[in-house]
């Protein structure tokens, strides 16, 4: 009965897809924007130094900080984007409201926070990939694409998958921002699973947090497990 309540309460996604979206949706996300701006600053371009430290910069705010500046980016009355809103005529709207909007805020700021720790692992994967190797390809008339198809992705591959494992177990624990810039509202639009534990547990109901962590354990072991097996392994063997 308290799977099927958090699951889906009322017929509409609960805290158990809610949380499997901020991990799916989201750590895909984060793996695809870290991947491009690490094979950006890899390239001899000018001031990429610079850049570096700019994308590294997120990584080193608190999660709460960062919700607070989400939410206040995101206030259409008193927030730096609401003159803008007003001049649309779309002032009365609010991303808090409806679901779908809310749970995009969350992935936003969630995206915006830990993109830079894919992008860090995966840009010093890269710089110590066989640079001769790709000397070599140049000087054959290969592309950017084939280099990276035949020569960067499988030497990052490995390194790709273990930063992706330890960024799944840590999306699993998103409590921060939905807590900080929802609630976990509207309704339940936006609670994951943990923060649904730490509400129980303040309430009282011990037993309801209690159960719910085991369940979160219980799904965060089976889909890390899965891509340990199925992604990671096979990554390591295909470098070997």
């Amino acid at each position: 009965v308290l799977a099927l309540a958090i699951m889906a309460p009322g017929g509409v996604p609960g805290t158990v897809v809610n949380t499997l979206l901020y991990v799916f949706v989201g750590v895909s996300v984060q793996f695809a924007l870290g991947l491009g701006l690490a094979l950006l600053c890899g390239q001899p371009i000018r001031g990429r130094n610079f850049f570096r430290v700019l994308f590294f910069i997120p990584l080193m705010v608190t999660p709460v900080g960062i919700a607070y500046t989400f939410r206040m980016l995101a206030d259409m009355q008193k927030g730096p984007f609401a003159p803008l809103v007003r001049a649309f005529g779309i002032s009365e709207w609010s991303w808090a409201t409806e679901a779908w909007s809310a749970r995009l805020m969350v992935l936003v700021g969630d995206t915006w926070q830990w993109t830079p720790f894919m992008f860090i692992v995966l840009l010093a994967a890269i710089e110590n990939q066989p640079r001769d190797q790709v000397e070599a390809a140049r000087l054959d008339g290969a592309n950017g694409f084939q280099i990276f198809r035949d020569i960067t992705w499988p030497a990052i591959a490995p390194i790709a998958a273990t930063v992706v494992l330890i960024r799944l177990i840590e999306a699993f624990k998103i409590i921060d921002l939905p807590n900080v810039l929802t609630g976990g509202g509207p309704g339940l639009a936006t609670e994951s699973m943990t923060l649904h534990s730490f509400i129980s547990w303040r309430t009282q109901d011990l037993g309801g947090s209690a159960a719910v962590g085991y369940m979160l354990l219980f799904i965060s072991t089976i889909v890390c497990v899965s891509f340990f097996n199925f992604v990671v392994r096979p990554a390591r063997r295909f470098e070997a």
